[in-house]
C-alpha cells in the first residue's frame, strides 16, 4: 500500500499551478526524470513545450551566455549569418539534456508563449516571465530563430525585461541570450 502513496507524492512534487492563471508545469532533472528540486527543464503543460532552465554555474547552460544569431535552425538570410548557438544545440543534444536530443532555438511564436499578462495587455507590469518557474532570466531580448517577413536579414526577439516582441534591428552580431526547446505547440481542442 505504500506504493500508491509514493506515486501521489512524486506527482504532487513535480506539478506546480502558477498565479497567473491554471497552467501547469512539470520539472525536470538534467537527466529527464521529473523532480522539484534542481531542475534542469521545465515542461509547460498549456504548450506543450519543454525549456531549457538556465544555470548560474558557468557551464553550457549558464545565464550569462551570450551568442550571435544564427546556427542550427535559423535561415541563413541576410548579412551576419553566425554559428553560436551550434555548440549549445550539439552538446545539449548529445547528452540528452533533460532526456531529449531534439532540442532547437524556439520561433517567435513559441518563445512568446513564455510571456505572462501578454493576453491583457499588462506588458508594461513586471515581471514579464514568471521567475518562480524560469529562475535565472536576464531582463534582456532572446533571439528566437525567427526573422522578421519584411526584413529578413532581421531577427526577432523577445525581451523579458518589457515583454516587447519585435525584430532586433538587424545587429544579428549583438550577442544576446538564448533558450532552449523542445517539442511543438499544443494546438488547442
Amino acid at each position: 500500500m505504500k506504493l500508491p502513496i509514493a506515486i501521489a507524492t512524486i506527482l504532487t512534487n513535480a506539478l506546480v499551478l502558477n498565479c497567473h492563471g491554471m497552467t501547469a508545469y512539470s520539472f525536470l532533472d538534467a537527466a529527464g526524470k521529473v523532480t522539484h528540486n534542481n531542475a534542469s527543464c521545465v515542461t509547460v503543460s498549456e504548450t506543450g513545450l519543454t525549456w531549457e532552465l538556465k544555470t548560474d554555474d558557468g557551464g553550457i547552460h549558464d545565464k550569462d551566455n551570450r551568442y550571435r544569431w544564427g546556427g542550427a535552425g535559423a535561415e541563413q538570410t541576410g548579412k551576419g549569418f553566425y554559428d553560436d548557438w551550434n555548440n549549445l544545440l550539439i552538446t545539449s543534444n548529445k547528452e540528452k539534456w533533460c532526456g531529449f536530443n531534439d532540442w532547437r532555438v524556439p520561433t517567435i511564436d513559441e518563445l512568446t508563449t513564455l510571456l505572462i499578462n501578454a493576453d491583457n495587455n499588462l506588458r508594461d507590469k513586471t515581471p514579464v516571465i514568471d521567475s518562480a518557474i524560469f529562475p535565472l532570466t536576464l531582463d534582456a531580448p532572446y533571439w528566437s530563430v525567427s526573422t522578421y517577413a519584411h526584413y529578413p536579414e532581421h531577427a526577432q526577439t523577445v525581451d523579458f525585461k518589457t515583454g516587447a516582441s519585435h525584430y532586433y534591428n538587424g545587429f544579428r552580431g549583438n550577442p544576446l541570450p538564448v533558450r532552449l526547446v523542445r517539442g511543438a505547440i499544443k494546438t488547442p481542442r
